[in-house]
């Protein structure tokens, strides 16, 4: 009896878990980088990877923007900022002959220098005011790289090839950065950090009181994600050999890594990822049929998700999972 009610329990446990969190196990997650490893060997068109690795591009910025807008509750509008100088960055140290994983590493670590630089006097303010001062510190950063000369200012810069050009070097690189991005985000929710944030989140008055420091919580979160988005720049200004601020500090870029968590499901492990997997391969539908309308159209799907599924993609799969099974009978309803 006393194993059956065990069993029972577990099974209660299991089906209140959401449908992709217990994706999140290692198994589940070495399944998905295994797939997307693979997926090369199917033989795939050149523009089939392009897409596959603009998406895991995505896929980094998207979990890096979740652990300061999702984990920690601070929606910034700004992170074009770091996705800009992690590119800039990386190809400034690819052209001085620099390695391309010593580029990549110092691009995330110009893009987390610089978090900590916003962060200090943003931090400051809270809710609207700091969403605004993030819009303004991004469209000033834009501003002065157009005028920078070392950079090529408005006219843009080159990044050289080491070696021939390898479309499936560049597609590997952009899955390890976005494997170890996923990585970081779950060991980070498990962490003392991450229910520090969390706390943070809910209620930052009564997490002070509890002992949790939130400004040096928040500066941290910043810093981390700053560091993901920069690597994702700097992944992708390396495939792109030719970056310019219009291109990689624009605001659509900062709307378009905000968008992805709230599409898949903010504050989730996996709704980041998902949301880049939606964004990745509908932007490229919209930018062809619908150039001057595109982000008319992303602010149209905010508000509808906002409204109809605060949850995103998540949400609404583990919505369909527990109607099924109640309707199965397999499940009981919460």
């Amino acid at each position: 009896m006393e194993q059956t009610a065990a069993l029972d329990m577990k099974e209660d446990a299991a089906a209140g878990q959401p449908l992709l969190a217990r994706m999140g196990s290692p198994a589940g997650f070495l399944v998905l980088l295994l797939a997307i490893a693979g997926f090369p060997l199917a033989q795939p068109g050149p523009n089939a990877l392009r897409l596959v690795f603009i998406t895991l591009v995505w896929i980094s910025a998207s979990v890096g923007w979740n652990i300061l807008g999702g984990f920690a509750g601070q929606v910034s509008f700004g992170f074009a900022v770091f996705f800009g100088l992690g590119a800039y960055a990386t190809a400034l140290s690819l052209n001085a002959g620099m390695g391309r994983l010593a580029a990549l590493l110092l691009g995330a670590a110009v893009s987390a220098a610089a978090s900590a630089l916003i962060g200090v006097p943003t931090f400051r303010l809270r809710g609207p005011y700091f969403a605004i001062a993030t819009i303004g510190v991004s469209e000033a950063v834009r501003v002065v790289m157009t005028n920078l000369q070392f950079t090529g200012g408005a006219s843009g810069y080159r990044v050289a090839e080491q070696g021939a050009f390898s479309q499936l070097l560049h597609y590997y690189i952009a899955l390890a950065v976005a494997a170890v991005s996923i990585a970081v985000s779950t060991v980070l929710r498990r962490s003392k950090l991450g229910l520090a944030l969390a706390a943070v989140r809910e209620d930052e008055d009564a997490a002070s009181d509890l002992g949790v420091n939130p400004f040096r919580s928040k500066l941290a979160a910043h810093a981390l994600a700053a560091a993901l988005t920069g690597a994702a720049g700097g992944v992708y200004c390396g495939y792109a050999a030719f970056i310019h601020p219009p291109g990689v500090f624009g605001f659509d870029i900062s709307v378009a890594i905000l968008l992805m968590p709230i599409v898949g499901g903010v504050g989730t492990l996996w709704g980041p990822v998902l949301g880049a997997i939606v964004y990745g391969f509908v932007h490229e539908e919209l930018i062809a049929s619908f150039p001057q309308f595109h982000l008319l159209l992303y602010g149209a799907l905010l508000i509808l998700i906002i409204l109809f599924e605060p949850g995103g993609v998540m949400g609404a799969l583990d919505k369909a999972v527990r109607f099924a099974r109640v309707r199965s009978g397999s499940g009981r309803p919460s």
